[in-house]
């Protein structure tokens, strides 16, 4: 859009005011319909492991949460890790989806989709490159050590006293 050229006869200025207000009323239309859209979008996930499915939002909560039956037979730590990593990767991709719409919608101005788009990248960076592949997959700590039993009443000793 340009700007308006005021001045010169005052039909003129009348028309560009009136083009450049036509202009101002499409470019909020286009960025209410933007922001309608970001508000519904949904980002699925599901871990590697096929533990979690789950969905987020463009704030990046989450909205969706189904645990597989198979997490039965894993840790609390191994089933935790395959949620916050499913989370993790979900967020990541809030922005492309932020793009798509920024894109489809036609916002022309290419500095405020940008700023658009990387706030989301910048809230919700894209996972590591070099994440390993099981990273999802932590394994449990080790157990903490047994229990000591208390110590018994030494009233039976038959050796020497300890401050003899």
């Amino acid at each position: 859009m340009t700007e308006p050229v005021f001045g010169g006869d005052e039909v003129r200025t009348e028309q560009e005011i009136a083009r450049w207000a036509a202009g101002v009323a499409a470019k909020a239309e286009k960025y209410q319909r933007v922001s309608e859209q970001v508000a519904e979008v949904a980002v699925h996930e599901v871990s590697r492991d096929g533990l979690v499915r789950l969905s987020v939002g463009a704030s990046g909560a989450l909205q969706h949460l189904e645990i597989s039956d198979k997490a039965r037979e894993v840790s609390g730590a191994t089933l935790a890790a395959s949620i916050m990593t499913t989370i993790r990767r979900a967020q990541a991709r809030i922005a492309g989806a932020v793009s798509e719409i920024v894109t489809s919608v036609g916002v022309d101005d290419p500095g405020t989709a940008e700023a658009l788009v990387s706030s989301y990248r910048q809230r919700f960076p894209p996972p590591a490159p070099d994440t390993p592949p099981w990273a999802d997959q932590v394994r449990p700590s080790a157990p903490p050590p047994p229990a000591r039993r208390p110590v018994q009443d030494d009233e039976d000793w038959d050796g020497p006293a300890v401050t003899e």
